[in-house]
């Protein structure tokens, strides 16, 4: 049984400059399979509607997309289509009148498992280094500790397969690390299947087992990490010499590590 299939999907937004059609995938065919796989790519090339193609939360303007064999359009409601896949949207933000240690038991009790492990919460709350804001409610934690929060839900709920859209971005680089090591290893061991898109290429390389790289002239390319990730694939695709794809990638991170510093001091205000 295939996880994804795309059957001659074509998609396109309105461009709001100049009234133009942004074609995103035309025509495009490819079966995705299990384990984990990572997005790569410019900003405006694709990866957050492919991810969201893939959910069945956007529909194609023409072709199908299958996720377990299912046709994407025939789901009746969220319910049944998150038994399948659930999704981490970039920059996910709520409030919450619930304290997030009993948030965590509640996803957990509501979710699709068949079978509960007495230990697999407090293996989260431990890996994601939640200890100290379960007494908090969602909207009183930093970005950082959100998003630790929302990993520890889409784990909880028992989807099979999990889209997350830059869901480290606000970590510190240690946390980035430590939180894909623990999502790639527990979805080989609880055979969950994760498809994710980051800013950080050193990351996807280390933590996936496929790759889809984007490009602005030319549909995704789709492969084994090591086989689609390489320099010269990556210069092409980033339209960037790779060492200057090296710095930028850097100023990025030190302008986010610089707003989270900010934000917290003007918590502490």
């Amino acid at each position: 049984m295939d996880l994804i299939k795309f059957e001659n999907i074509t998609f396109s937004y309105d461009n709001e400059t100049d009234g133009n059609k942004h074609h995103i995938l035309s025509d495009y065919t490819a079966v995705l399979p299990d384990g984990v796989v990572t997005l790569v790519g410019q900003n405006g090339t694709g990866k957050s509607t492919l991810l969201l193609l893939a959910a069945g939360l956007l529909l194609p303007l023409k072709g199908d997309v299958f996720i377990f064999n299912k046709n994407s359009n025939t789901f009746k409601n969220l319910n049944e289509r998150q038994k399948f896949v659930s999704f981490i949207y970039q920059n996910m933000e709520f409030e919450t009148e619930e304290k997030i240690g009993d948030l965590l038991n509640y996803v957990y009790d509501n979710g699709y498992y068949e079978e509960k492990r007495i230990d697999f919460i407090p293996d989260l709350i431990r890996e994601l280094e939640l200890e100290k804001i379960l007494s908090k409610k969602t909207q009183e934690t930093s970005k950082g500790e959100l998003q630790r929060t929302i990993i520890a839900f889409s784990l909880l709920y028992g989807s099979k397969i999990i889209m997350m859209d830059e869901p480290i971005f606000a970590l510190e680089e240690k946390q980035k690390i430590k939180v894909m090591d623990f999502l790639y290893n527990i979805a080989k061991s609880d055979k969950i299947n994760i498809y994710y898109s980051l800013h950080d290429i050193d990351l996807s390389k280390k933590f996936s087992d496929y790759a889809l790289l984007f490009y602005k002239d030319k549909m995704p390319e789709f492969g084994k990490t090591e086989k689609i990730l390489t320099r010269e694939n990556i210069e092409q695709a980033f339209d960037i010499p790779f060492a200057l794809l090296r710095t930028k990638e850097r100023n990025f991170r030190e302008a986010l590590l610089y707003l989270q510093k900010s934000d917290k001091n003007s918590e502490g205000k």
